[in-house]
């Protein structure tokens, strides 16, 4: 599938996959092209064996900045809309926020400009955010006399905890690189220059591990985060079954161990 408003680099002798979200004129902002553009690449990493590790991040001086509300009619039902999506109760955001948030892929952000509404969501589904000191994030939603969309009620308080969540959504108000990096909304603070190199250095420590074991533990740590201590355990055990998925990883993790060399993994 060709892409309009989605750059998709896969680097696949390096396992990492870089997307760039690419209306720089509209700071990124998602229209209801863009949207369908995320949900079908977004489904193509998910099943591309050759990528361990998704980037995302924006063209321009925006990460993104949410939804075109220009464009907003286009995501209104039409005519020709199928009569399948026409009965869900899903909002196209909230559509897209549960794609984002199934693949069990590592994703980090690289926030280079402003995140606003759907493209703060869109941070927060990553499991890494590493920003520049032009990065700056705003929830938007209760502004525009909305409640938070696309996963951002369940994510935000539990990536900087209830009280910071509430103020956060209930003010909008805009939040810029230092603070966002003090509250744990980023993990890495670079310089502009600096923010794709250390993305792709962390995307790299990544593929250093297993992908089936990177996958399993992401799966492991998303669903701690609504178990309880005993379930949790007993999934740890149940995950570390699946490992044998990959045996000819499973060898060379133990032979790389026993020949004191660093292993060279596959995803078999």
């Amino acid at each position: 599938m060709g892409y309009e408003h989605l750059i998709c680099e896969k680097d696949r002798s390096a396992h990492i996959a870089t997307v760039t979200l690419n209306r720089p004129e509209k700071l990124n902002a998602i229209d209801r092209q863009m949207h369908q553009e995320i949900m079908a690449l977004g489904n193509d990493l998910q099943q591309d064996d050759d990528i361990w590790v998704i980037i995302w991040t924006g063209k321009g001086r925006g990460f993104c900045s949410g939804a075109d509300v220009v464009d907003g009619a286009r995501f209104k039902l039409e005519k020709d809309t199928p009569l399948n999506d026409r009965l869900t109760e899903d909002h196209w955001n909230s559509t897209q926020g549960k794609m984002l948030y199934e693949i069990d892929k590592p994703m980090i952000a690289a926030v280079n400009g402003v995140a606003a509404g759907a493209g703060y969501s869109l941070a927060l589904s990553c499991d890494i955010r590493v920003g520049s000191e032009e990065a700056r994030f705003t929830t938007i939603y209760s502004r525009r006399n909305l409640p938070p969309e696309g996963g951002m009620s369940y994510m935000l308080p539990r990536i900087v905890g209830m009280g910071r969540a509430m103020d956060l959504m209930l003010t909008s108000r805009m939040v810029g690189a230092e603070e966002a990096y003090r509250l744990g909304l980023l993990d890495r603070l670079v310089k502009p220059d600096d923010l794709l190199s250390t993305a792709r250095e962390i995307a790299k420590q990544m593929t250093e591990i297993p992908p089936a074991a990177s996958r399993i533990t992401k799966r492991t740590i998303r669903r701690a985060m609504d178990d309880d201590f005993n379930s949790s355990s007993s999934y740890e055990v149940y995950s570390g079954k699946l490992t044998a998925m990959t045996p000819k990883d499973g060898e060379e993790a133990r032979l790389s161990f026993d020949e004191k060399r660093k292993p060279k993994f596959i995803g078999r």
